[in-house]
């Protein structure tokens, strides 16, 4: 089962780990305490006070986990319009190739065939 997380608040526990992935684009902001993060493809861990923000850049496989207690929020601010565009480009991108040897479409209503 896949669940969307993305502007929900997750409570971590000390010494347990999460794990996600495909998750870029997103950031993942710190609401209560301190968070270690480590994200393939990303080089480094980071670490994350209350408020703090990390862009993810990755699809990859994210950890992370709380120093003590924490809490963590998925946020996607993406504008939706951004959104449908990408989903729109992942969708059809590939399939508005002419075939060999076709015309050119006409532009601005007229032929430049006489």
């Amino acid at each position: 089962m896949r669940m969307s997380l993305k502007n929900a608040v997750i409570q971590l526990v000390d010494g347990k780990p999460l794990a996600f992935q495909g998750a870029r684009g997103v950031d993942l902001e710190c609401t209560e305490g301190k968070v270690w993060l480590t994200l393939e493809g990303q080089a480094g861990d980071f670490l994350l006070a209350r408020g703090e923000r990390l862009r993810i850049e990755s699809n990859g496989l994210g950890l992370v986990e709380a120093l003590r207690s924490g809490a963590i929020r998925l946020v996607d601010e993406a504008h939706w319009a951004v959104r449908w565009a990408n989903r729109f480009k992942r969708l059809f991108g590939h399939s508005h190739r002419r075939r060999p040897g076709a015309r050119e479409p006409a532009r601005f209503g007229y032929s430049s065939r006489f």
